[in-house]
């Protein structure tokens, strides 16, 4: 990734969540602009070099996961086993994700950030997901259910042991797959 394509990337990125602010996007079409914005990105390594460039493959891999899940929803009931393939591949992009959630962590050094557990409607999620908002970017709200983070942002004094509701509620409680 070169830093010009990853400062296009990110205002783009940033372009879109307006959209969705603003009404323009519902969730699925959120995710299918974002999607079509980084398809053409070929090999994305886990390494975390600036903050930019670990948002973007933050938002990279958590992209193409709900992508493979939106799929796997579509083949469901017509090829279960496809559905579950892409269901595997989803959950390895969901790992990749957590990777550069840490390489972020790391790179901040657990600075001028907040996390909780966030309010949902799943109740097969609820107590699980945390959000992970970094105070000093516009726009960066990252979540997780990974437990090795959790017990880093602990260990940082970077965790609120509470349920808030999420700084994008609407957007978490949407269901699209």
């Amino acid at each position: 990734m070169r830093e010009q394509n990853i400062t296009m990337l990110c205002e783009k990125r940033r372009e879109l969540i307006h959209e969705l602010e603003q009404g323009n996007l519902n969730k699925e079409h959120f995710i299918l602009e974002n999607y079509e914005m980084l398809k053409a990105i070929k090999h994305v390594d886990l390494e975390v070099k600036d903050v930019e460039e670990g948002i973007l493959k933050y938002h990279y891999f958590n992209t193409m996961a709900k992508m493979k899940m939106l799929t796997a929803d579509e083949l469901e009931y017509r090829d279960p086993e496809g559905c579950k393939a892409l269901r595997e591949s989803a959950y390895e992009l969901y790992t990749k994700k957590e990777r550069i959630t840490l390489g972020l962590l790391t790179l901040v050094d657990y600075q001028n950030i907040s996390a909780y557990y966030i309010d949902l409607n799943s109740r097969a999620l609820c107590g699980q997901v945390f959000e992970i908002v970094l105070h000093d970017l516009d726009y960066v709200i990252l979540h997780s259910r990974d437990r090795k983070i959790l017990f880093k942002l602990k260990a940082a004094g970077r965790f609120e042991d509470c349920v808030k509701p999420s700084l994008i509620h609407d957007y978490v409680n949407t269901k699209v797959y």
